[in-house]
């Protein structure tokens, strides 16, 4: 069973990938669905697992998970300005790279600070507790697209634009976490 961290490393280099494939891609050819997608789940599981875990678990967690919070709310607006742009545009490459400009930081100190301060204080059973939650519920939002799936962009654009505590609701994990 994975530790915290690892969970949520796997995921830091999933979108990293996702990220770098997108930029790289052939303009005509982009498909920006799965990188959404990624970082979307992403936010979605960090906000219910990892940011009240440093709250209740760290000095200064509520800080932290305020900061979180903050990051989530800017990613995702971002991410529904990027999702109004042709991925063909020049307009879509300066969004994604302003989805970056938020997203490497906060992958950085994360990787450097927060998790290395969870995991100092958990037990390993603890923390591997946090890290079979925090896969579970990337399963659980995982599940209506399959293994490799990726909502389509209507999708997506309805995942973006619900409000947390709604969407939490809609996927049955409202009060859980």
């Amino acid at each position: 069973m994975p530790r915290i961290s690892e969970a949520v490393k796997q995921d830091h280099a999933l979108i990293n990938r996702a990220f770098r494939r997108l930029l790289v891609a052939d303009p005509a050819d982009r498909q920006p669905d799965n990188f959404i997608w990624v970082l979307n789940r992403y936010l979605m599981v960090e906000d219910l697992v990892v940011a009240p875990a440093l709250d209740h678990h760290i000095a200064n967690g509520g800080e932290r998970h305020r900061r979180l919070s903050d990051d989530f709310d800017s990613m995702n607006t971002k991410l529904r300005h990027m999702q109004k742009y042709d991925p063909a545009s020049a307009s879509f490459e300066s969004a994604l790279q302003a989805i970056w400009v938020d997203l490497e930081p906060h992958i950085r100190e994360e990787t450097a600070g927060d998790l290395d301060m969870l995991e100092d204080s958990l037990s390993k059973a603890d923390s591997e507790t946090l890290g079979k939650k925090y896969d579970d519920i990337k399963e659980l939002l995982q599940r209506p697209y399959g293994q490799n799936g990726t909502p389509d962009a209507r999708t997506l654009t309805a995942i973006l634009e619900l409000p947390r505590e709604e969407l939490m609701v809609k996927i049955g994990i409202a009060g859980e976490c």
